[in-house]
């Protein structure tokens, strides 16, 4: 049966991600967090104690996709970082709307593979599908 217009929209995905240069096929993108501990300071002289916002703490996020068993860019990403080879990648997450619009573009910086597995779910068309779920620790976050 094919779909109709009304159903497109349920099958599209609603975030694009750009690794590097590369666009991949994400089915799912963990939620983005950010913690802001306080860190306490006094004015010299004062018996009180003052607070202040420390350094910003990322969680790890995680993506959730498939390629083809030719095309292993991701899993050579993750050999190069534990290796020990300098691999950090600057990845965007642009979100969108139903009619395709970005909503909101995240440019997660410096990021670093911490976490990969891999599952091959058979063949499609021909061609083995590899899918994969990557997990990376991120240093800086831009939202624009």
């Amino acid at each position: 049966m094919a779909l109709t217009e009304y159903d497109e929209h349920i099958f599209v995905n609603n975030f694009i991600v750009d690794m590097g240069g590369e666009k991949k096929h994400i089915r799912k993108v963990s939620p983005i967090t950010m913690r802001v501990p306080k860190v306490e300071t006094t004015t010299g002289n004062h018996r009180w104690k003052t607070f202040r916002p420390g350094r910003p703490n990322y969680g790890n996020i995680t993506f959730e996709g498939s390629e083809l068993k030719t095309d292993n860019s991701v899993e050579s990403w993750v050999k190069e970082a534990y290796d020990g080879k300098e691999a950090r990648k600057d990845i965007t997450v642009k979100v969108r709307n139903q009619k395709g619009e970005d909503v909101r573009v995240f440019n997660l910086f410096r990021c670093l593979p911490v976490a990969y597995s891999k599952i091959d779910i058979g063949s499609q068309g021909g061609e083995q599908t590899m899918h994969w779920v990557l997990e990376i620790r991120v240093q800086r976050i831009e939202m624009a």
